[in-house]
């Protein structure tokens, strides 16, 4: 590095951007179908849920936006002069964008490990929850720096500790909520029949999947931040990060239909407390069994524990709101 100019090898930094940018519009897709999807097959969901959907989709909107103007910045407005390529003006708007993003999905994560887990180990929901707030406004702090940044290859040497402190904070935030709620539903395994284990078994590898991919993405994306400053190898990484949250809050939405269909199927007596399978053609579950219909329910379920763990798991799978 001189005068604010590197050599410039251009598969490792317009070319990795610009897959890693590929990869990242591809995601985008998924992130908008699982959207589709979730306002097709849950109408009658919280409002809440709805909102959270709709501005992680928002979110997701304006971080592709960001993503697609460095491509252009880098492969067109700067095409024929790769020794400029040192500068990302809207890298502050993705740090920003990715930071909230973040936020929403481990909030929502944490939310439920405080409403599953039995005192005190409920409060390690609170701890996750605090940590990524605290990740959230790093992540906001870093917003300035990185717009005004005259050189990438400066800002990492500047902010090295940051980003570093930053990334691990956020592995190790999937690590503890995934790890927590494995422990949870692996302690519920052993009590129940054989048709209840194998349901918390497809939890317990849904909630390792979930926080092992961006968990190892994270991961990956520090080793290259820190072994590789001088190309953008790291930035192609950090373009998909965020959208694999998106996808893995939006797969824990829709995963309660198939989820709810098993548990119908191990248990048939609960068919008639659960919601409907088609509730645009069935009608608003809370309209069909009035306003007794929870009550109901956790006295059928209360006989098992097993049931309960996976109610409490999924509360909103019957028609609870978490």
């Amino acid at each position: 590095m001189s005068s604010g100019v590197f050599n410039v090898a251009l598969d490792s930094t317009i070319g990795a951007l610009q897959i890693g940018s590929s990869f990242a519009i591809f995601l985008f897709g998924i992130v908008s179908l699982q959207a589709y999807l979730y306002y097709d097959a849950f109408p009658e969901d919280s409002w809440k849920y709805k909102v959270l959907v709709a501005a992680v989709w928002i979110l997701e909107l304006g971080h592709t936006v960001g993503i697609s103007y460095e491509v252009y910045h880098a492969s067109i407005t700067l095409y024929g002069k790769p020794n400029e390529l040192v500068t990302f003006p809207a890298l502050g708007a993705v740090i920003s964008l990715s930071g909230a993003i973040t936020l929403l999905v481990q909030g929502y994560f944490s939310l439920r490990l405080y409403r599953v887990l039995p005192k005190p180990y409920k409060y390690i929901g609170v701890f996750c929850f605090l940590l990524s707030a605290i990740r959230c406004v790093g992540s906001i702090y870093l917003t300035f720096p990185a717009a005004t940044a005259r050189n990438v290859s400066q800002y990492n040497k500047d902010w090295r500790w940051l980003v570093t402190s930053l990334l691990v904070v956020g592995t190790a935030i999937d690590i503890i909520i995934a790890g927590s709620m494995s422990w949870y539903l692996a302690k519920q395994r052993g009590k129940g029949f054989l048709r209840v284990s194998t349901v918390i078994d497809r939890l317990i590898g849904f909630t390792i999947r979930s926080g092992l991919l961006t968990g190892v993405s994270a991961i990956v994306l520090l080793i290259c931040f820190l072994t590789m400053p001088d190309n953008l190898v790291w930035l192609a990484l950090y373009t998909f990060l965020a959208k694999l949250y998106s996808n893995s809050l939006y797969s824990a939405l829709n995963a309660r239909q198939s989820l709810r269909e098993e548990v119908s199927n191990s248990f048939p007596s609960m068919d008639r407390y659960s919601r409907p399978k088609n509730p645009r053609r069935d009608g608003n579950a809370s309209s069909r069994f009035g306003p007794h219909a929870i009550s109901i329910e956790m006295k059928t379920t209360t006989e098992t524990t097993p049931d309960d763990s996976i109610s409490k798991a999924f509360p909103d799978k019957y028609g609870m709101t978490p």
